[in-house]
């Protein structure tokens, strides 16, 4: 039985499947966030921050 090659990305490097390069990205952007002891925030928390940021609160 043979087995599948992963797809490869223009610049050669593999992909996983069903995952575009641009979420590759993010995911590893997430992992270094994560590490790095950063926070994570929820719905509520996000719009809030978003809010603070326009000058709307």
């Amino acid at each position: 039985m043979a087995t599948r090659k992963p797809k490869a990305s223009p610049n050669g490097t593999p992909t996983q499947a069903g995952v575009s390069e641009l979420g590759l990205l993010l995911r590893k952007l997430r992992a270094k966030h994560e590490a790095a002891g950063g926070k994570f925030l929820n719905r509520r928390e996000l719009e809030r921050e978003i809010a603070d940021r326009r000058g709307l609160r």
